[in-house]
């Protein structure tokens, strides 16, 4: 596996991205790999990652993913990230609300020497998501 090779990689979830294509998305897992979420929890299995990339596809039809930079440290690789969309269908037990929402996140990725993704942690403000959809209220602060 090479430098060459992850950048592949990267460049192929940024389309599926593009395309709203979860099977371009999962393309690259392994069988057998893991991906840890904070909204979602441990996903086994690269079916089970897909299930995930569809919910939120389905859930923001519009949704844009912008990756903001990339890091690559051996078979180690880390994509900075910023989401966007409208809720337009059902999404982690909230309604369809037709709010926006924009988050930041990390996805912290290890690739095989076959090159496939094996372990994926994602890293994102899920208090912060709930609150844009209006599914969480907070409390202005006083002084």
């Amino acid at each position: 596996m090479t430098r060459a090779d992850i950048e592949a990689v990267i460049t192929r979830r940024n389309e599926g991205w593009a395309r709203h294509d979860s099977s371009i998305l999962v393309a690259d897992f392994a069988d057998d790999a893991v991906a840890e979420s904070p909204m979602q929890g441990r996903l086994v299995g690269k079916a089970r990652i897909k299930e995930v990339y569809e919910s939120w596809l389905a859930a923001f039809a519009d949704i844009v993913f912008v990756s903001d930079d990339v890091v690559i440290d051996g078979n180690r690789v880390v994509q900075f990230f910023t989401l966007t969309g409208t809720q337009t269908g059902a999404f982690g037990g909230v309604a369809p609300t037709g709010r926006r929402f924009q988050m930041i996140g990390a996805t912290i990725a290890t690739v095989s020497d076959e090159v496939r993704i094996t372990h994926e942690r994602r890293i994102y403000d899920v208090t912060n998501l709930l609150v844009q959809l209006g599914a969480l209220r907070t409390k202005p602060v006083t002084q």
